[in-house]
């Protein structure tokens, strides 16, 4: 048994160069050039496809993470960019930002209605809805999620909140 095992390793022995020689004559063309061998080439060729699929599949994970991210006007008051909040409807270039996402965040005394609220909010009738009369100055208003607020006329600041009836 162990005469088989040294004659096989001695044979391996002398074969190993001559294999060698001859993966380098083939490597060789006729007139001394070097020709490509086409198992790399493929191999080439595969690992690109790989890269570009992979390429394409995060350009499609971006494109659902913004889809996900898109402004609804009914569920968001507001968005983050660099971890910091922002009242209203972003602009194009603030959507484009990777660190953008939209956000709602619920009101707060003395907190600043932002100018597009003012605007959209509709003032409500706080004798219809059986509420005291506001301060001289103040209006109530009711917000798309159904809070009613007291805000300052003139600056926009929150005085006090109701939660939705």
């Amino acid at each position: 048994m162990k005469r088989i095992a040294i004659v096989a390793a001695a044979a391996l022995t002398l074969v190993g160069p001559l294999a060698g020689a001859a993966s380098a004559q083939q490597l060789n063309g006729p007139l001394g050039g070097r020709v490509i061998n086409q198992d790399a080439r493929d191999r080439g060729d595969d690992r690109r496809d790989d890269r570009r699929e992979v390429r394409e599949d995060r350009r499609e994970d971006r494109q659902d993470r913004r889809q996900a991210q898109r402004w609804n006007q009914r569920q968001h008051n507001g968005y983050y960019v660099a971890n910091r909040f922002y009242y209203g409807q972003p602009t194009q270039q603030h959507m484009q930002r990777r660190d953008y996402r939209p956000a709602y965040q619920q009101w707060r005394r003395g907190d600043r209605l932002p100018t597009y609220a003012r605007q959209q909010y509709r003032q409500v009738d706080w004798r219809r809805d059986r509420l005291r009369e506001p301060p001289r100055g103040y209006h109530y208003v009711r917000d798309d999620r159904g809070e009613v607020l007291l805000v300052g006329i003139a600056t926009g600041v929150i005085l006090s909140i109701l939660l939705s009836q």
